[in-house]
């Protein structure tokens, strides 16, 4: 029991550090702040559901090691896309209605 909850906790982890340092930035204040931790933790949560999915995959090769392990691979792979896929889609859409960061002005540039 105590492999799949660390296995989530890692995954989760590291989609939500990944997602923190190469999002474009967000503007400031609460809906930019909110938006940003949910577009974050989304993206954690379904990089979780394909560790998960994959040690599921792994766990019921093992178990079973008939000559179905082609369908059992497909099976699980079809069901992590649709999770996975899901969570992907639902933080592109709250990345992309949310406010953009305000551009940088750019310094004047003396004439010569």
């Amino acid at each position: 029991m105590l492999v799949p909850v660390a296995i989530f906790v890692v995954c989760l982890s590291a989609g939500v550090a990944a997602s923190a340092r190469w999002l474009p930035d967000l503007a400031g204040g609460p809906v930019g702040g909110l938006a940003f931790f949910v577009v974050c933790g989304l993206f954690g949560a379904a990089l979780g559901l394909v560790g998960l999915h994959i040690y599921s995959i792994a766990r019921e090769i093992g178990e079973f090691r008939s000559l179905d392990n082609g369908e059992i691979v497909a099976e699980g792979l079809e069901s992590m896309l649709w999770d996975a896929g899901s969570l992907l889609g639902l933080a592109t859409a709250v990345y992309l209605l949310a406010p953009a960061a305000e551009p940088a002005e750019e310094l004047p540039v003396p004439a010569p």
